[in-house]
């Protein structure tokens, strides 16, 4: 039953992107707010958090993946160990791949990854299988995003993508 909601919610969720335009991505923030204030959510938190990040894991459209990242967003930042539980469930390889992969063109979805990988190493060690993933094309690669805006500091790729680097 936990599943079949957890579905339903994604899938909602996902489709506001096609009906709905969010230049800020609020919207996807809002439908993470509202499971995560959820009945659902506070009396099954460990069980949804394994669901959602295996779903981070297993996920290659983009718009379930910013709902995803959104709600680990969310949820990370009221309890931080779910950034260590990501660590440790190869969550960084992960959205190093992601983030690598190129198909992902959506600049929200990738300042979300981005985020999020500046969220797991800011709240634990990587382990060195996690670092020896960021190659010099992966670094360039952030290098040539600061590059491409570098006449807009308002830019929203500046502050997660140099804190991606530095961090």
């Amino acid at each position: 039953m936990i599943d079949d909601a957890l579905r339903g919610w994604l899938e909602l969720a996902s489709d506001f992107q096609g009906q709905f335009f969010d230049a800020d991505g609020d919207l996807f923030f809002d439908c993470s707010r509202q499971l995560h204030e959820s009945a659902l959510f506070q009396e099954n938190k460990e069980y949804v958090r394994t669901q959602i990040i295996y779903s981070l894991l297993q996920e290659d459209e983009a718009p379930p993946l910013q709902v995803i990242a959104c709600f680990l967003l969310l949820d990370g930042r009221t309890d931080e160990s779910l950034f260590n539980r990501m660590i440790n469930e190869a969550c960084f390889a992960r959205l190093i791949e992601m983030l690598n992969d190129g198909r992902y063109v959506d600049s929200r979805l990738h300042r979300k990854l981005l985020e999020l990988m500046y969220e797991m190493s800011r709240i634990d060690r990587l382990r060195t299988a996690d670092l020896l993933q960021v190659d010099d094309s992966f670094v360039a690669g952030l290098l040539q995003l600061i590059e491409g805006v570098s006449d807009d500091a308002n830019d929203p790729y500046h502050y997660p993508t140099i804190r991606v680097l530095v961090g």
